[in-house]
């Protein structure tokens, strides 16, 4: 899977979305959706998901001290499995809505092996921050 390119969309007045078709089809069906970095959503296919986050968690027991044992809980709790409807829509939980800070207008971006979700406003802060020519490096 490589997924890449920015998508425009909005949200519903019931917190719903249409996920670009390019990206759709290459998430499947029922992918996962949490929170990401910089208050953005990160949706994976459900067998991305488990094998990303199964590598990064999967030996954490839960009865030692592993600093990862706070990233999981805020990453877990938080996560949820997406179900579409009859129209081809999502309904973002409103936890993750809340989060991402998400009011009406979304910005989809591939990221290679998921799609971040960002609010239009907070995607356009971020992306004009970033200087390009920096982040290619210098030539050798």
């Amino acid at each position: 899977m490589f997924l890449s390119g920015r998508y425009n969309h909005q949200v519903d007045d019931k917190g719903r979305i249409r996920i670009p078709a390019k990206f759709k089809d290459a998430l499947g069906d029922r992918p996962y959706i949490t929170v990401g970095q910089n208050h953005c959503l990160y949706i994976f296919s459900r067998e991305e998901a488990e094998r990303i986050l199964g590598e990064r968690f999967g030996k954490v027991d839960g009865f030692s001290k592993d600093p990862r044992l706070d990233a999981m809980r805020k990453i877990f709790s938080r996560g949820s499995f997406l179900e579409e409807d009859k129209q081809g829509r999502f309904t973002l939980p409103s936890w993750l809505t809340a989060y991402a800070d998400i009011k009406k207008n979304v910005v989809s971006v591939g990221m290679n092996n998921r799609v971040e979700l960002w609010d239009e406003d907070k995607w356009n802060e971020y992306d004009s921050a970033l200087d390009t020519d920096s982040l290619f490096g210098e030539a050798e």
